[in-house]
């Protein structure tokens, strides 16, 4: 299988299925939860001279899966070892997350630096070693304010608020004895995992931040069947569920304030970056 695919070849670094194996042979996935493959050829972008390989997971290696047969096998994938950096640019939308933060919500970002205090620092450093830019550290914040202990009603938990398929996915123990999900280092180290195959699946940060949320599934649905491959396109056209839309722009505005708290007025806290 693996021979098959290097002999298919990287057209401008591009993995493509032929068609007459159709999508279905190849179904990249890296968030549970995503139903059914949309993928469409040549989507995934893999930058020439990395290598495939199936003898276990590298420092610098990310799994992605063979969905051909009824039991997946991994699928190594070696990335480049420092991922682009977030787009922290100001839209409409981050303004509005950054006024928001700034008035109603300014006790939450107070409760989230003091807490960052402590955390930030060691989280940082597991980002760098992944090659993931530390301004993703906020996802954590968005989602559970940097709870570990914080719990949804759907099942997630932890400060990533992973589900329990995708936290075993990554390696972390989930059962009876011990649940890696509320412990900060592993589960920090499994969404650094997360978001970087994320980024190597859609080549964009905002696209992979809400997959973070929605799943890859559901937003490579979204672009297969609108053709638009920018987030800010399809969360104005209404394409992307409301707690989509809000997730990205609020994990751009609080990167931004953590990163210079005494700009946006949140005095006497340390910037992460």
């Amino acid at each position: 299988m693996l021979s098959s695919l290097v002999k298919w070849g990287r057209a401008g670094g591009l993995f493509r299925l032929p068609s007459s194996l159709g999508s279905s042979v190849l179904c990249l996935v890296v968030a549970l939860g995503a139903s059914g493959c949309s993928l469409r050829p040549g989507f995934l972008r893999i930058p020439a001279g990395e290598e495939l390989s199936q003898q276990g997971i590298a420092a610098d290696e990310k799994f992605l899966f063979d969905s051909s047969t009824k039991a997946p096998k991994q699928i190594y994938v070696k990335s480049s070892p420092v991922l682009p950096q977030l787009d922290l640019g100001v839209t409409p939308e981050v303004q509005a997350e950054l006024d928001r933060f700034m008035s109603r919500e300014r006790s939450t970002v107070n409760d989230i630096l003091a807490r960052g205090a402590d955390k930030f620092g060691p989280m940082a450093e597991v980002f760098e070693d992944a090659g993931v830019p530390r301004e993703l550290l906020t996802v954590a914040a968005v989602e559970s304010g940097l709870n570990t202990r914080a719990a949804s009603p759907a099942g997630a938990r932890g400060m990533w608020q992973f589900m329990k398929s995708t936290a075993r996915l990554y390696g972390l123990r989930v059962d009876r004895q011990r649940d890696d999900r509320t412990d900060f280092i592993r589960s920090t180290e499994a969404a650094a995992k997360h978001l970087r195959d994320l980024f190597i699946l859609f080549q964009d940060w905002h696209l992979a931040l809400a997959a973070y949320n929605a799943g890859s599934g559901a937003i490579n649905r979204v672009v297969n069947k609108t053709g638009e491959e920018d987030f800010w396109g399809l969360a104005r056209a209404g394409h992307l569920p409301r707690e989509t839309k809000n997730f990205v722009p609020r994990v751009i505005a609080l990167s931004l304030i953590v990163s210079n708290p005494d700009q946006y007025g949140f005095d006497g806290f340390k910037a992460i970056g």
